[in-house]
């Protein structure tokens, strides 16, 4: 398996919520893999927080802020549950990173922007169900984005 494919597996993996395979792709990454994955994983948060926020996130796009707060608080109530609580904060500036706040991302952990994308993601899954029964082109956006970030906007066209 290429690398492009094991992440491409790992974050398909997470999407459907088979977080049991996503920890054995996982144990295949090398050191350098992880943050990898993690920018993997917010170019698809990126893709799908478009579907709520608009188009370009990560991109340059604007946020509206009414509606960011709107979100925080429908994460804030799906997660009331949840053990240990979700990282709201981090949440919150993760969001705000792909919509022109990229310094947001700065002061998190690894680990932090992680979760942080994933509650992200998977929120956003629950709520617009196609997004997983697209899985492809969810992937083959994020890829093109992700590329677009490391290559410049012609990458993504």
């Amino acid at each position: 398996m290429t690398s492009e494919e094991l992440h491409r597996n790992h974050l398909a993996a997470f999407i459907t919520g088979d977080l049991g395979t996503a920890a054995k792709l996982r144990q295949q990454f090398k050191p350098a893999d992880h943050a990898t994955a993690v920018e993997f994983l917010r170019a698809a948060t990126a893709v799908a927080l478009e579907y709520r926020f608009g188009p370009g996130a990560g991109l340059g796009a604007r946020l509206d802020h009414d509606e960011l707060a709107a979100f925080m608080t429908e994460l804030r109530q799906a997660g009331r549950a949840s053990e240990p609580p979700p990282d709201y904060l981090a949440i919150e500036a993760v969001v705000r990173s792909l919509y022109g706040e990229a310094h947001l991302l700065e002061p998190l952990r690894l680990e932090q922007r992680h979760q942080a994308l994933y509650t992200a993601l998977a929120h956003q899954v629950h709520t617009y169900r196609w997004l997983a029964a697209n899985l492809d082109t969810l992937l083959d956006r994020a890829r093109l984005t992700a590329a677009s970030w490391l290559l410049g906007p012609s990458a993504a066209g």
